[in-house]
């Protein structure tokens, strides 16, 4: 999800903002995975929150930042940005003016805390913008698709009977099969259809006989 929080020192706008994102956090369905991305203003400094705030942020906190930190805690969502300990290039996400700070987050709820690997700024990217691209690395387990071989054994534990043709090799055995072939065959319908198809399938008990 993409949020744009007002900008620092419009108080009552950013309690509309987060009025207005917690009724959209509140419809994700428990079970759902979410992630909030973007630019949220507000700078969360580093004063740890378990689970929710991490300690390698700015030392700064504005009021946008602690609406921020409030919000994180009340949910129980992540700031990723703040668990990863960078350099400074890699870790401000504004630069302009001569000022810099982190005020972009990648914030994501706890059934994808597991899956989180790290969170920087990828500064090789260029965007046109006094923002810096935030990068995030996650891994995801795939889960292995079942195994059909015990299957495969279980269809094909027994072989299927093999057709003994080297016995029609012996006269008497070709006399027996032919008579009791064309006992199976007869009468004949007149039908030559329906003949045909009678007289190309001999029974499988005729076949296994063979």
């Amino acid at each position: 999800m993409g949020v744009y929080e007002p900008v620092e020192g419009k108080e009552q706008d950013t309690e509309e903002f987060y009025r207005e994102l917690q009724q959209s956090i509140d419809k994700i369905p428990k079970k759902e995975n979410f992630i909030l991305a973007e630019d949220f203003n507000g700078r969360i400094g580093n004063q740890p929150i378990p689970e929710c705030v991490g300690t390698y942020g700015e030392q700064i906190t504005n009021h946008s930042g602690a609406a921020l930190r409030d919000f994180c805690a009340f949910n129980k969502i992540k700031t990723t940005n703040s668990f990863y300990r960078h350099k400074d290039i890699h870790k401000f996400t504004w630069e302009a003016r001569g000022t810099r700070s982190i005020i972009d987050y990648i914030i994501i709820n706890d059934r994808l805390k597991s899956n989180i690997k790290d969170t920087r700024v990828f500064r090789g990217s260029e965007i046109d913008n006094d923002h810096k691209l935030v990068e995030n690395k996650f891994k995801f387990f795939t889960h292995a698709k079942p195994s059909h071989t015990k299957m495969y054994k279980t269809i094909y534990k027994k072989k299927p009977p093999a057709f003994k043709v080297h016995l029609l090799e012996q006269e008497s055995i070709r006399t027996l099969y032919r008579n009791r072939l064309n006992g199976k065959l007869a009468p004949l319908t007149g039908e030559i259809d329906a003949d045909w198809l009678k007289s190309k399938r001999p029974s499988p008990k005729q076949r296994k006989r063979v």
